[in-house]
């Protein structure tokens, strides 16, 4: 064979490598793209690379409404639509979508002096579908065009407690997260079907090798007073969480954070100092401060800081003012980051009532628009007069009630007086009543809208007053002869047990009374007390309780740590737990079981942990478990723009007021 010869034969072999895959009608005929019927002008053809359409980035993105930017230092490519960001990098298979990575089957390039990005990847990672025509070569995109709504209007919410600190990493209760929630985002937050999703953070990986976190910063971030978030407002915010002199309840969060580095105004890593599975939840998730603010706070004045109570914020809304018992309002950010004119609503007001019937009338009369969970007994008679001016839906709460142990209590420390008083109460019954049977009874700490439910062998302790006057009698405690009121006594000591609750909470009150009444029969004396919201928080920091009623609203990540785990029980030098382990409950497999949970990846292997877990919680009944509700919300037909997950509303910067 002549070398002249040879020469052309390798030429034609690697012309043909070019082509591998790609049928003769791709590699002739130009493809065309038609979005929504309307083909897609470009200025450079699109290509075919390993079975994949590539097309102009910018033209895809453009054309599907979002914004590119082209960082040409590292060669990415970041688009945002509203809550949506994918980002991309030339020659590199891992993309992010809302966040997290994925794999593509071929990565952007250039050709031609244009970056081009695999068609099919981004339109559907914009919500879009895509469909490929042989003849002619056509890939045909269709998608719903995004009506930006009308900016304007008041949305009234409600309240039956004022918030309690506004700064994000020390106010742990509800109507402060009401306003975190709107002024103060994380580095991440969740989307509608509860996984992790972009925030403050465009993205991030988990380097496991490594054990580092890192988390790109969207760019375009600015704290409410003008001032550009940086990787150092990341710092800031954990190095104080982890600071002695730091007394809120989110330490827990940073347990396993060795270090927060600040690699550039934009890029932050978190090395651990071991596997942390709840960190994308339970940390990343916080609030973040801003150092220009803070920076020269010493720690242990944040929580005395007039920040506090007028709090700088990143987020959708602008803090505006609060007065104390009446309301808190916040107004437009107009320069907030997703752009597209969001948030559309120009202010949002959360009153402030003195109880949840009150509230509730409200709501009927227009003062507020929407009311996250109706009272039970009025549900069908609201729904039914109010139904031409509101719209209305029930899910269950990601959420539970239950009475809390003191553990160190001299009666409750014993576990058959605990098992006495589950047993004592009939709890389907509270569901039936209480809960006009919009309920469920449950058992441990995994509620069925937990992706790690579902733990076998549980006691289901059923209603039975005679076997918790069986277990008084074990336990010692008897009914002198004699007895005038049937209150049992043991060493000269009556069985009495205050039980606290909290004011304005007619369903609380309700179990409060029951519980009463139902223990009354067993032979136990209980004092109810009703107190004010943040005063029944200050005692229940302070373990000043016997049995405290109370809920949860959950975290996504099933991790209880913070509840349950026996550092989270510790009271510091002025007697307060900072965890929200306030019954002091300590138990060393418990302790184990949950920090085996946090120290694997495997989703399998923690939901086997957490069931497990549940077994062990509920023989050893740290709470006295009640039930899970069944919330009907609702909304005035005047807003819109409201969307759903499997557990309530979401995306309240895309809500607007219906003109």
């Amino acid at each position: 064979m002549s070398k002249k010869l040879l020469t052309t034969l390798i030429a034609l072999a690697m012309l043909a490598t070019l082509f591998v895959g790609i049928p003769t009608t791709e590699a002739n005929v130009p493809i065309r793209v038609v979005i929504n019927g309307n083909p897609l002008a470009l200025e450079v053809a699109p290509v075919i690379q390993n079975g994949r359409t590539l097309v102009p980035m910018r033209a895809i993105f453009e054309a599907l409404g979002a914004r590119v930017h082209w960082d040409e230092a590292t060669s990415t490519v970041t688009a945002y639509r509203r809550e949506r960001a994918i980002v991309l990098q030339i020659g590199s298979r891992t993309a992010w979508v809302n966040g997290p990575p994925r794999q593509l089957d071929v990565p952007p390039v250039i050709v031609g002096g244009r970056t081009m990005v695999p068609l099919r990847f981004v339109a559907e990672a914009l919500g879009a579908e895509v469909a490929w025509r042989d003849v002619p070569p056509t890939v045909t995109v269709t998608h719903t065009p995004y009506v930006v709504p009308p900016v304007g209007g008041t949305l009234s919410l409600g309240s039956i407690a004022d918030p309690v600190n506004l700064n994000p990493i020390i106010g742990g209760d509800t109507a402060s997260a009401a306003v975190h929630s709107r002024t103060n985002w994380g580095l991440v937050r969740s989307d509608t079907n509860l996984e992790p999703m972009n925030a403050i953070a465009d993205r991030w990986v988990w380097d496991q090798p490594a054990l580092i976190w890192r988390f790109w910063l969207n760019p375009n971030v600015r704290w409410h007073d003008g001032t550009p978030l940086t990787a150092r407002d990341v710092k800031f915010t954990f190095d104080t969480i982890a600071h002695a002199d730091y007394d809120g309840p989110r330490r827990p969060a940073v347990t396993h954070v060795q270090e927060v580095v600040v690699v550039n105004p934009h890029l932050v890593e978190f090395r651990m100092r071991q596997i942390d599975a709840g960190f994308l939840f339970n940390a990343a998730s916080l609030g973040l401060l801003p150092h220009h603010i803070l920076g020269n706070v010493p720690v242990r004045e944040h929580r005395a800081h007039a920040f506090s109570r007028n709090v700088m914020g990143n987020g959708p809304y602008i803090f505006t003012r609060w007065v104390s018992g009446q309301f808190v309002e916040m107004t437009r950010n107009p320069d907030f980051f997703q752009g597209g004119n969001r948030p559309y609503i120009n202010s949002v007001i959360i009153r402030t009532y003195p109880d949840i019937n009150v509230m509730q009338a409200a709501w009927e009369t227009g003062d507020i628009d929407f009311f996250a969970a109706l009272m039970t007994d009025h549900i069908d008679r609201i729904m039914r007069e109010h139904a031409n001016r509101a719209y209305f839906r029930e899910v269950p709460a990601h959420a539970y009630d239950y009475m809390g142990f003191n553990l160190v209590h001299p009666i409750l420390s014993d576990l058959r007086v605990r098992e006495a008083l589950v047993v004592g109460l009939d709890r389907r019954a509270m569901v039936d009543t209480v809960l006009d049977r919009r309920g469920r009874v449950i058992h441990s700490h995994q509620v069925p809208t937990s992706w790690a439910t579902g733990a076998t062998g549980l006691n289901l302790y059923e209603h039975s007053a005679v076997r918790a006057r069986q277990l008084l009698e074990a336990a010692g405690w008897r009914v002198p002869a004699g007895s005038r009121d049937g209150v049992r006594m043991k060493d000269g000591q009556r069985l009495r047990i205050r039980l606290m609750t909290n004011s304005g909470n007619v369903i609380r009150a309700d179990i409060a009374s029951l519980a009463e009444s139902y223990w009354r029969r067993i032979g136990v004396e209980v004092v109810v007390e009703i107190i004010e919201w943040s005063v029944m928080l200050d005692r229940w920091s302070r373990s000043d309780f016997d049995l405290t009623l109370i809920g949860w609203s959950l975290g996504l990540d099933p991790d209880p740590f913070t509840m349950f785990h026996s550092s989270q029980g510790v009271p510091n030098a002025a007697g307060v737990i900072i965890g929200f382990n306030r019954g002091q409950f300590r138990n060393a497999e418990v302790d184990r079981l949950i920090e085996a949970g946090r120290a694997t990846m495997d989703v399998a292997e923690r939901r086997r942990i957490y069931q497990q877990l549940d077994v062990v919680l509920n023989r050893e009944l740290p709470y006295l478990w009640i039930f899970q509700r069944t919330q009907v919300t609702a909304i005035a037909n005047r807003i819109q723009g409201v969307q759903w997950g499997s557990i309530g509303t979401w995306f309240n910067e895309a809500w607007y007021v219906r003109r």
